[in-house]
């Protein structure tokens, strides 16, 4: 019944978004930031999960938001997504995609090819259940042999004339600050990093409250700190995970990371949580 209720939820959440978005026409934003060689009109960014289809896409710029992450979908069947064809607005788009392990190096670089002219950056998702045996230590061999190739596929399309930056989410926890791969991330060139720092679903209302303690907050810009002292300059950071405040944005902002997304703020709050957050 509660992931029912959830879901139903979600469902109003995202259809309240398109409806707000389609009454609009220009970005509430005035806080334009460069990032991974994109210029995003907002820092602010919705996360994968919310909008999976893609339906209320670039729209989501008349909101506020800066970028949409569409998804998550399987890196080789990427092909398959399709965008409604009136999506136009200032909204960059990303899309979030789960790496199967089983999956060859041919058919994850051929996947990569066709997600490519369907977004403004690609998101490699290294915390969904199907990509997360990856991390597994006996799998560190197999994920580092992943990760040179689809960066390999992505210098080679970038030949093409349009460059799309490649990105990859990790899981970032007290004592599990992801040091280690985000170095593997630096040597081979990755565009970006994104750390989440909530455990993941379910999203329940508890976990959400939790949110609002201020040691919490302070745990993730502490992380994010520790994450930007590695990267220095040279890759971008990006946070998602608890943010319910424009104090909880700027904290991060402030603790290095150049873009912030939001999910569970726009099921619990509406979708004209971005004005709240950017203006306040």
């Amino acid at each position: 019944m509660a992931d029912a209720l959830r879901r139903y939820g979600h469902k109003l959440a995202l259809q309240l978004a398109c409806i707000t978005a389609c009454g609009l026409t220009t970005s509430a934003s005035g806080r334009p930031v460069n990032a991974m060689g994109l210029r995003f009109t907002s820092p602010l960014g919705i996360a994968a999960g919310f909008d999976r289809h893609g339906r209320l896409g670039r729209r989501a710029g008349a909101l506020g938001f800066g970028c949409n992450e569409i998804g998550s979908i399987d890196l080789v069947s990427a092909s398959r997504m399709t965008f409604p064809p009136h999506d136009s607005g200032s909204a960059l788009l990303g899309l979030n995609l789960n790496i199967d392990p089983s999956s060859s190096l041919d058919a994850l670089c051929a996947g990569l090819s066709r997600a490519w002219p369907l977004a403004d950056y690609l998101m490699l998702n290294l915390i969904n259940p199907a990509s997360a045996v990856l991390l597994d230590e006996e799998q560190r061999p197999r994920l580092r042999q992943i990760l040179v190739a689809l960066r390999a596929q992505q210098l080679l399309l970038d030949q093409q004339g349009r460059c799309v930056p490649l990105a990859v989410k990790l899981r970032c926890l007290a004592g599990q600050v992801p040091l280690a791969l985000a170095d593997v991330l630096l040597e081979l060139g990755y565009d970006g990093l994104l750390a989440a720092h909530d455990p993941g679903p379910p999203a329940t209302r508890q976990r959400y409250r939790a949110w609002q303690n201020a040691d919490q907050q302070e745990q993730a810009c502490a992380q994010i700190e520790q994450l930007r002292r590695l990267c220095g300059g040279e890759m971008a950071l990006l946070s998602v995970g608890g943010i319910q405040t424009a104090e909880h944005l700027n904290a991060r902002l402030a603790a290095g990371a150049e873009l912030v997304q939001v999910h569970s703020v726009l099921l619990h709050g509406g979708p004209w949580q971005a004005r709240r957050l950017l203006g306040g």
